[in-house]
């Protein structure tokens, strides 16, 4: 029998709709009102390596905080972020986030930490690489198609999927875009390093 809408289970320790398949996820905003989508977080939490976030959208001024997903990393964990962003001459964004990430990871928690930034306002040089699709892929190997951006998996926004991408061949065709985009995409970067040295 196909499992439908509204008469799977709810995974409630995640707020979210289950496939059964542990393969999509789907927060129903009308089934926790006011509740957060707990699945990113938990994701998050239970890395044990590494932690890509690959998302056009990575905010940490208020009222976003998407920072606050790293509270709870484990120790000895690299994190890499990929995102798109108009920057200014100043490129202070590439600190905010460097600041605001080290405002939420103790330095007892020996991570690593790399940000690099596609320019929107580069479209002749950069254009090429603009972005619009979400993915979290943790420890190298658990590659995830997310429905909306980070934020709207933190607070109780709207509706919003988190997709496993359970083929071997896809999730390594995935995971090669990434190399590419993430290698070629260092012309705005906070290198990859100990984040508090």
């Amino acid at each position: 029998m196909a499992n439908i809408f509204l008469t799977n289970p709810v995974n409630a320790t995640l707020r979210m709709h289950e496939c059964g398949q542990s393969e999509y996820w789907f927060y129903h905003k009308d089934t926790y009102p006011s509740d957060n989508p707990l699945m990113y977080q938990d994701l998050i939490d239970n890395a044990t390596d590494e932690i890509i976030i690959w998302d056009p959208y990575f905010n940490v001024k208020p009222p976003n905080a998407d920072q606050n997903v790293f509270t709870n990393i484990k120790n000895d964990i690299t994190i890499k972020i990929l995102t798109l962003k108009g920057l200014d001459s100043s490129l202070s964004y590439l600190m905010d986030v460097h600041n605001a990430v080290k405002a939420v990871i103790a330095p007892a928690k020996d991570c690593r930490f790399g940000l690099r930034v596609i320019n929107k306002g580069d479209l002749t040089n950069q254009g090429g690489r603009f972005f619009h699709d979400r993915f979290l892929i943790i420890d190298s190997t658990d590659v995830f198609l997310i429905g909306s951006s980070l934020g709207y998996h933190l607070k109780s926004e709207q509706s919003t999927g988190i997709f496993k991408v359970s083929n071997p061949d896809t999730r390594n065709f995935i995971l090669s875009i990434f190399q590419e985009y993430w290698s070629s995409s260092n012309q705005h970067e906070i290198p990859l390093t100990y984040l508090h040295n």
